[in-house]
């Protein structure tokens, strides 16, 4: 009998008697086997059946594998990586109403795809800036694996190129840009006075980490941006790191020796120079100890130099005291020198150059609370400053902080 001219057996049909044999075979063997009595078919032909259902069986099995990978390379393009903190804090600043201050709730967000191709954000919620995105690069990596958005970048081999947002590498702060990654509660003053913050800016980068050296070649939109100046910034850091052990299950831990050296030069709309700025850092970790400094000058072409250096050194208590914890002890300072006439009185006196300073010292303690949050206790004191600080409204020569930091 020809069935093709009973019941025209289309592809799609075909598939469908293919898995009704199939189900047949699966969940009712028994009941196939007595159909196939009852129909008085043959010993060999039954036999037969048998090995191609067998074969068909054992093909479903294969593409039910082959889906499971599939499904699972699906799942890993989907996923995204998010963490993040927030921090609170008290402290005893003369001109705040309030001695309660909120800090920043920051989300990290980080997305790999399996062409090396990388996105990561930094989100940033801050009750005086509002919302604002703190990090945010699309990376693609010529070598090595995912990067993190901000923080300790050189933890793995690898070279990646960048373009987006992103903290600049100059000296070594710009590793403890965030409230987790940073021991003290508040950054040195060559990071609040003489950079006015960590320098976070828009642009593109080469980043290469070869266990003992690791390199960062940059172009942003310019550090005088923010002055009309126009133009870019253009810069390099060199890290030597001798003694870095790529086999170290610790990526998040400070090198054991790290000397780097930071230059950038930043150009106005025509190409000329409008100001330079050299970093040399230290940084050293030998458990319980630690040290970080860092030396700058920032020379404006307009007249004015800003010099400043830092040296941070504590001990972790955990290997002392039966809870994990961190003492530090720092010591700044930062002075700024001017030809800039800035009144009438300069220009009629004809005084020249106008030299102002500040010189701090830092001590507290940092508490690891179920490697979740951190309590931090600082003090600080300028034991040197110049009228132009004194008088400032926001200068306070004594102060006291505490800050929870929360992550999650």
């Amino acid at each position: 009998m020809n069935w093709n001219k009973l019941i025209p057996l289309t592809h799609k049909t075909k598939h469908l008697f293919l898995l009704l044999i199939i189900v047949l075979l699966n969940d009712n063997t028994a009941f196939t086997q007595q159909v196939l009595k009852r129909s008085h078919i043959n010993g060999s032909i039954s036999g037969n059946l048998e090995k191609r259902f067998e074969k068909l069986n054992n093909r479903i099995t294969e593409l039910e594998q082959r889906l499971d990978e599939v499904d699972g390379k699906l799942q890993k393009q989907s996923e995204l990586e998010i963490s993040g903190f927030f921090d609170v804090g008290i402290s005893n600043y003369n001109n705040k109403p309030d001695i309660f201050y909120i800090g920043n709730f920051e989300m990290d967000i980080m997305h790999s795809y399996e062409n090396n191709f990388q996105v990561a954000a930094a989100l940033v919620f801050d009750d005086e800036n509002g919302t604002y995105l703190g990090v945010g690069f699309i990376d693609y990596s010529l070598s090595g694996k995912a990067i993190q958005a901000r923080g300790r970048i050189f933890r793995e081999e690898g070279t990646h190129i960048q373009v987006g947002r992103f903290d600049v590498p100059l000296g070594n702060d710009w590793n403890h840009a965030s409230a987790v990654d940073r021991v003290t509660v508040t950054s040195p003053l060559t990071t609040s006075r003489l950079m006015e913050g960590t320098y976070n800016d828009v642009g593109l980068r080469f980043l290469s980490n070869l266990v003992a050296l690791n390199l960062t070649l940059y172009i942003t939109h310019g550090t005088e941006e923010k002055e009309s100046y126009g133009g870019n910034s253009y810069g390099t850091r060199i890290g030597i790191t001798p003694f870095n052990n790529p086999y170290t299950m610790k990526k998040d831990a400070a090198p054991a020796l790290e000397l780097g050296f930071s230059y950038l030069i930043d150009a106005d709309a025509e190409g000329q120079k409008s100001e330079e700025i050299t970093v040399i850092d230290y940084e050293s970790e030998i458990r319980p100890f630690f040290i970080r400094s860092e030396y700058y000058i920032r020379d404006k072409v307009v007249g004015i130099k800003l010099l400043g250096y830092h040296l941070t050194t504590g001990i972790h208590l955990d290997k002392i005291l039966p809870f994990t914890g961190t003492y530090f002890l720092r010591y700044d300072h930062y002075k700024e020198t001017s030809t800039v006439i800035n009144s009438y009185e300069q220009a009629y006196l004809g005084s020249g150059e106008q030299s102002d300073h500040l010189t701090r010292i830092t001590t507290g303690f940092n508490v690891n609370i179920s490697d979740i949050s951190y309590l931090k206790f600082e003090y600080h004191t300028y034991i040197e400053s110049t009228e132009i600080f004194t008088t400032q409204g926001d200068f306070n020569k004594s102060l006291y902080y505490a800050q929870l930091v929360i992550t999650f």
